[in-house]
């Protein structure tokens, strides 16, 4: 028998099990959630993970979704807080906006900047229910992933 043949043999099973594998994990890979589990805001004084499971399930918070995402109503509607929260550097109104509203219905400089829009709902909440940090260094961590 050649001694290469073994060699060869076991090389081919590595190859099509490789294969298999690949395939495999492309074709039942997980199902994306209907929401974003965990959000890491970035900013200045540290990095802030917002957990939505903790605030929304009935053994956390049980807060309801509309209790933060306040408009517009439809959840299938919803969209992140930085497509109405941040305002081009134009002045001109965020093109989420004008998605559901006229130009001449709200004035751009009345929007809450994203981060003041977040400081009110968030440290609002948490002093309000008595529940949830409401120190600052408390949720601005500097994580290391």
């Amino acid at each position: 028998m050649n001694p290469k043949k073994p060699l060869q043999l076991a090389y081919g099973m590595a190859v099509v099990l490789l294969l298999v594998g690949v395939l495999s994990y492309t074709a039942f890979s997980a199902k994306a959630p209907d929401e974003p589990v965990r959000l890491m805001f970035q900013c200045s004084t540290g990095k802030v993970l917002f957990d939505h499971k903790t605030h929304t399930a009935e053994s956390g918070y049980g807060i309801a979704c509309t209790d933060c995402h306040h408009h517009p109503e439809n959840a299938e509607d919803r969209t992140s807080c930085r497509s109405c929260h941040d305002v081009p550097k134009d002045g001109s109104a965020p093109a989420a906006c004008l998605n559901c509203h006229d130009a001449g219905d709200f004035e751009v400089e009345s929007i809450v900047k994203k981060t003041d829009a977040i400081h009110q709902q968030c440290i609002g909440c948490h002093k309000e229910k008595g529940s949830g940090p409401e120190e600052c260094k408390l949720c601005h961590v500097n994580y290391n992933f």
